[in-house]
Formats: C-alpha cells, structure tokens, sequence
C-alpha cells in the first residue's frame, strides 16, 4: 500500500543492557577450557557458598565432537566447603590424554544452588613455574543468538600466540568471530558451527587469514544457540610456555535483545518516517514500516515522488548479526510497482541501533512513474521499547 498522507508520530527508545562479570556464581557452569597433555594438568575447585549441602554433577565433554550425553561424575559438597579434585581427568574421568570443558551442575534441595568454580591448569612435572586459571561461567550468561561479546589482548608475534577457546550450549551455535585491529577496522571475520555442548578450540593465525597480530580485538556475534568464549596468550619461548587467561564480556541472562524495536527514518532534510521491528530468539521476524524521502527531487526542487509507502512485507526472518552487512528484499504493490530495500544495522550496548536503508523503485507507471529509480540514503535510528 502506497499513501499520499505526511502524518507520522515516531517512538525512539532504548534499554540498558546489564553485564555479568565472568566468576559469577550460578547452579549451571561451563568452564570452556579443560586439558590432560604431556604438559599440562587440570584440577578443579569447587566452591560451596551456600548454607546447606549441595549434590553436583561434573561432565566431561569431549573437545571435536557433540556431547549430547556426556560422562560425568557426582559429588556432594558441604555447605561453606570447597571440592578439590586434583588432575581430575586422569583421577575422575581415567583419561591419561583428554582435550575439552567442563559442565558443573548443582541441585540443593529447595533452595538454587549457586556454585563457583574454577580450573587451575598446571605444569604436570612441576619443573617450572608455569600455569593457568579458567573460571566458570554460568550458562545464564553465555552469549545467546543477537548478542555479542569483546576479548581484548590478542597477540600473534615470534614471541608470543594465542588461542580461543568456546563450547556452545545446549542448542550448538553458530557465530561470527571478527579480528578488528586496535583503531577498530574489521581484518577478517570467520564463522564457526559447533553442536550440542561441542567445546573448540583454535590458534588465531589459523583461524583468521593473519601471520602476524599485536593486541587485537575479537568480537564474537552469536547468530544461533548460545556459546561460552576466551583466550589464552601464551609465552613461546621453549622454557616458559607460560599463559596468560583473556576473560571475554558476556551477556546477562536477564536481558536479551528480543522485543518490539520503534525506529525512525530521516532524510537529509529532517523529514522522517518510521515503524517498528520485533526480534524473536536474536531473528528480526517482522518489519513494519512506513517510508518517505523528500530529497528525491524533480527538476524545479520539488519531491520527485511524493509518496508514502507502507514497507516490510516481504521481508524474510534473518538474524540480527546479518543486517550489520544489509538486509536486502522488495515489497510489491497492488496498484503497479516495487520497492527494493536493504536494510543496515547493528544493535548497540544498550539496544538502540543506527544504519541506513536503501530504496530502489521499478515498475511504477503513470503519475507515479517517478517513483523509478535510486532514492537517496536514508538513516535509521532505533530502540527498545520498555
């Protein structure tokens, strides 16, 4: 439907996002990084800050593969005590090699058992003084589809490499990693599918097309499931080999960018438009909009096409980390022609959005037959209603 009415009343509102720190208790934990090598060993703490005991449930998940039904060992805890299981895949799990992550679940009666955890990963010969520690993150505060997290610190130099490490949820993932160099351009993006509870590991110079790197940034956008990430930079030098831990921001389980989005269209003279966007499970399922662009101008500065155009349709459900590349579909109309859209932008810290959205008509005949052709940029801006 296309109109000839210039009233439009446009919503613009956003909502801050809460973070949750990395070593943040909770009843369902993940600790991305587990290893028996000829190096390295694992123990694993875990603490007990509640008041009454509490039963617990360590799964080993196996790095390379899916873990749907995972092996796993049980233990109860003492109220205010802390399990120690010294080189845990050897001694619970009887594995002299093992490569993966570690699920903890926890069951305290009536009350939400929130653990805290953390794997302490040492030299297995004790010969030197070299080691590292992945604390746990609650499932809860995985990054879910639509969202993102920041690892800063990554280095890949003669003296120095780094590894990322991930193990997805329950549903698998799929996500999008971008290299951005320190002032922020993107140097590559690769994208990673991992199955049900599926840990992965990489060393960056194989996951991106880098030789060389000092002190980038990776940016992990989430398009399905959900995925615990961090890094590990370690020291080459043959004696050391000592790491360092890089924690990644996460998402709170509390907010997520699901919701009705309200955004407004501007042109260059300050007309705007707008509509709204409904995002469901981190997928834009609808959106409705109405368009104008007065910078379309005829000859004498008048709008080439003075036309209000009901938009969204026709367009098909994609993730929310797609439209940060632009979004393409045509509406058609039922008295002659179509409009061609593509739709760019990317949620911020705090829900709202910015971009620009593109229109190009064809098939428009008689009085309307200006309505052809590219119209001038529009910018949009947006956010979530409360």
């Amino acid at each position: 439907m296309k109109h000839r009415i210039f009233f439009l009343i446009v919503l613009v509102s956003t909502l801050a996002a809460n973070h949750l720190s990395a070593i943040t208790p909770g009843s369902d934990l993940i600790i991305p990084g587990a290893a028996r090598t000829a190096l390295w060993v694992d123990d694993l703490y875990i603490a007990n800050p509640n008041q009454t005991a509490v039963s617990v449930e360590v799964f080993w998940l196996e790095r390379g593969q899916t873990n749907p039904n995972p092996v796993s060992s049980s233990f109860d805890i003492g109220p205010g005590a802390t399990l120690i299981l010294q080189d845990v895949i050897l001694g619970d799990f009887g594995m002299e090699r093992g490569n993966g992550a570690f699920r903890i679940t926890s069951e305290g009666g009536d009350v939400v058992a929130n653990l805290i955890a953390v794997a302490v990963i040492d030299d297995e010969y004790g010969e030197r003084t070299l080691g590292s520690g992945f604390e746990a993150v609650p499932a809860s505060a995985a990054i879910s589809a639509g969202e993102s997290a920041t690892l800063m610190g990554i280095v890949a130099t003669d003296e120095f490499r780094t590894n990322l490490f991930a193990t997805a949820g329950p549903e698998g993932t799929t996500m999008e990693l971008d290299l951005l160099d320190p002032w922020g351009p993107v140097i590559d993006t690769v994208t990673v599918t991992l199955g049900t509870y599926e840990p992965w590991l990489s060393q960056v110079t194989r996951l991106w097309n880098i030789d060389t790197l000092l002190n980038g940034t990776a940016r992990v956008r989430v398009t399905s499931g959900s995925v615990v990430v961090l890094g590990s930079k370690i020291d080459n030098h043959r004696m050391s080999q000592d790491p360092t831990t890089l924690e990644a921001s996460y998402g709170s389980g509390s907010v997520s960018p699901d919701g009705t989005y309200h955004f407004a269209l501007y042109d260059s003279l300050s007309f705007a438009s707008g509509g709204n966007i409904v995002i469901s499970s981190g997928i834009v399922d609808t959106l409705n909009g109405t368009y104008i662009n007065f910078d379309k101008l005829d000859n004498q500065g008048e709008p080439e096409c003075p036309l209000i155009f009901m938009w969204g349709e026709a367009l098909d459900p994609a993730p929310i980390t797609n439209f940060a590349e632009g979004v393409s579909f045509t509406d058609a109309y039922p008295d002659g022609g179509e409009m061609s859209w593509t739709v760019s932008f990317q949620l911020d810290a705090n829900l709202g959005f910015s971009g620009t959205v593109e229109a190009v008509g064809s098939g428009f005949t008689g009085i309307d037959e200006d309505c052809n052709g590219t119209f001038p940029t529009l910018e949009i801006e947006g956010g979530k209603d409360e």
